[in-house]
């Protein structure tokens, strides 16, 4: 019997028989649980506080999204075949499961003659955050949406961060403090603001 339990020991830890490393739990999909929006004049630049005063001709906000994720299916039975024995899923494989009905992105007080708190769509666009795509920018108007269809293993974690180029400088309001809200399907909102800065 002690042979038997220590060729079997021996066996798992040689890997021969395979233990599942995952957790029993797959957590399939991601939820946004809270937002993490910086500002700056550049990429590597100082973030600003409440007080900054910039000269810049175009600002970015570097815009980090927190994500819970849900589980949905257990695995089971620890022992599985050696082809999935020590390789996990990546978790949130199947995306949002809360979808995003609506992303703006405004200012508390007048930009460019846009009113507070109204869009400022035209003034603002979007880089994916990740390494390789730095060249490539959306409109903002589309960021939901690629928010959406995100799937863990299609372009990795969302730990990279969203860039957002912001300019020009507004030319009739140097006060200026951006805020970034969404809303997702169930109908609850997640909002974050800026430091309060002046645009000379």
């Amino acid at each position: 019997m002690w042979k038997l339990l220590r060729t079997l020991l021996m066996l798992l830890f040689l890997g021969v028989v395979p233990i599942a490393c995952c957790k029993e739990e797959m957590r399939d999909y991601a939820n946004v649980r809270a937002i993490g929006l910086t500002l700056a004049e550049s990429i590597n630049g100082v973030a600003f506080t409440d007080g900054t005063r910039t000269t810049a001709a175009e600002l970015l906000a570097n815009i980090r999204l927190e994500y819970s994720y849900l589980a949905s299916v257990s695995l089971g039975n620890p022992f599985i075949g050696s082809a999935n024995a020590l390789q996990c899923e990546e978790p949130g494989g199947k995306g949002l499961k809360d979808r995003i009905a609506a992303l703006s992105f405004t200012s508390t007080g007048l930009f460019n003659g846009v009113a507070a708190g109204q869009p400022l769509d035209q003034f603002v666009r979007c880089s994916a955050g990740k390494s390789g795509y730095e060249g490539t920018t959306f409109p903002l108007t589309q960021l939901a949406d690629s928010l959406n269809t995100w799937k863990s293993g299609k372009f990795g974690e969302l730990n990279y961060p969203i860039k957002l180029t912001i300019g020009p400088k507004p030319a009739d309001n140097a006060q200026q403090q951006f805020r970034l809200r969404i809303r997702l399907q169930s109908g609850q909102e997640i909002e974050q603001t800026t430091p309060r800065f002046t645009w000379q």
